[in-house]
């Protein structure tokens, strides 16, 4: 039986018009889950709670080899590192490119937005963390000198976090200024690839390859106090607390999946928490802060049908 005899043509309008308007306000929504990829170049949307699949957010463009991914806390805008051809920044609810930081340059592992207002990024070409203008793009200055920069942060105490595979530490600076602070030392032969911050007693949480770890330090002393590692763990890579349960996401890029940890404990609680399993390498997760606007149009039964009559 063909479908125009079950439903009128303006009911099948009202319908299509509707799915494509649910679909759209569903796009991206606080507390989302996404994955970086640096193998199919995808980043992945998925359900922050379930950890199951939505839908795949952004496919890189002149930019290879996607790595760190870092949301803005208000301007709901994203940053997504690669290690060729620039840090891709893209409009966080629709994923369209808005434009690329150091488009010529090297492996550039992650970019923040910064409290200065300008974006940083770590180029392992040049061994440091640059600055550039949020509006336009152009280098503005040189933040602070580090070896080999992989993933960073900034801590909850304003300071910049970054991870150093030529140190094998976590080399910490002023957030600002980028003036030397501290060093967190890791293990002999640790990668350290990303940090996080326990959400509580702010304990920092590092992952390493080589080791194929990851440690806890003391958010006062940075001595370690606790270490965890995954399932078949070969490559570990980004970490992120989530806002959502308080666990521990981590992403292993050799069993191709995030593993959960429980915060205090450091257990493994879940080895497979995408559903399904991306299928290739993953690099990094962020969760899409609640702070920041998306931008949907709220919508009535009333305005739906207007839309669509």
């Amino acid at each position: 039986m063909r479908l125009s005899t079950l439903v009128s043509p303006a009911a099948f309008r009202f319908a299509a018009g509707l799915s494509l308007l649910v679909s759209a306000l569903a796009f991206a929504a606080p507390g989302d889950l996404y994955v970086t990829s640096d193998a199919s170049n995808k980043v992945r949307r998925y359900d922050g709670s379930s950890g199951s699949f939505l839908s795949v957010f952004s496919i890189s463009g002149s930019s290879t080899g996607q790595m760190a991914i870092h949301f803005g806390a208000t301007n709901n805008r994203v940053l997504i590192g690669h290690n060729a051809f620039g840090v891709e920044e893209r409009d966080a609810t629709t994923g369209a490119l808005i434009k690329v930081y150091n488009p010529t340059g090297g492996w550039q592992w992650a970019g923040l937005y910064a409290p200065t207002g300008e974006v940083y990024i770590g180029d392992m070409l040049t061994n440091d963390v640059r600055a550039y203008d949020a509006i336009t793009g152009a280098f503005i200055r040189v933040v602070c000198s580090v070896g080999m920069p992989a993933d960073m942060d900034f801590g909850p105490d304003g300071n910049l976090y970054v991870c150093s595979w030529l140190t094998s530490n976590v080399e910490i600076f002023d957030g600002v200024t980028g003036a030397p602070v501290g060093t967190i030392v890791l293990p002999v032969g640790a990668l350290p690839n990303d940090v996080a911050f326990h959400p509580i007693t702010n304990d920092i949480h590092v992952t390493s390859m080589n080791t194929n770890m990851g440690y806890r330090f003391d958010w006062t002393s940075h001595l370690i106090n606790g270490v965890f590692v995954g399932t078949g763990w070969a490559r570990p890579h980004g970490i992120v607390f989530s806002p959502i349960n308080g666990r521990i996401l981590v992403v292993d890029g050799v069993t191709g999946q995030v593993h959960e940890f429980a915060p205090n404990s450091l257990v493994e609680t879940n080895a497979a928490f995408l559903v399904p399993a991306p299928g290739d390498k993953i690099v990094d997760l962020a969760f899409q802060p609640s702070g920041g606007p998306v931008h949907a149009t709220p919508s009535t039964w009333g305005r739906v049908k207007t839309l669509f009559r």
